[in-house]
């Protein structure tokens, strides 16, 4: 299975953030929207980053309260590592259990497609092992 068709089950819905907006502005988006990140974007519509509960917590127990007051550009991880729609399940699996990373953002020909999270992986492969397991009964079932 591609990436393509896991974007198509799930949507291209992004939540995004800016890299000027306040930490705790994003923190009330992550949880209204249920989410673990948010996409940072430039002015230009490209990604300039990804914000994730992890970062959030690890600079309030570095710097308390107080870095709820910075801008998500202080915080955001820049490098990001992204995937195409092209790329299959097993490829961005390997690539986000190497990287250790929890969410993905998927771009075609440099723009921005959808956003992928390890849940969004591990869902699409157990879709994929039941339509196999389902698959073979149809097979034994036909045999007898």
């Amino acid at each position: 299975m591609h990436i393509a068709a896991v974007l198509k089950r799930k949507g291209t819905g992004i939540i995004t953030a800016s890299p000027e907006d306040r930490i705790d502005a994003v923190a009330r988006k992550l949880a209204h929207h249920k989410i673990g990140a948010v996409l940072v974007m430039r002015d230009d519509g490209r990604p300039a980053g990804i914000l994730s509960e992890r970062d959030i917590v690890r600079a309030v127990a570095a710097d308390g309260a107080a870095a709820l007051e910075r801008p998500v550009g202080d915080l955001m991880t820049r490098d990001l590592v992204t995937g195409s729609p092209s790329d299959t399940v097993s490829q961005i699996m390997g690539v986000m259990t190497q990287r250790r990373i929890r969410h993905l953002p998927i771009l075609e020909d440099g723009e921005l497609v959808g956003l992928v999270s390890i849940g969004d992986i591990v869902k699409a492969r157990l879709d994929d092992a039941e339509l196999e397991v389902e698959s073979l009964r149809g097979y034994v079932a036909g045999m007898g």
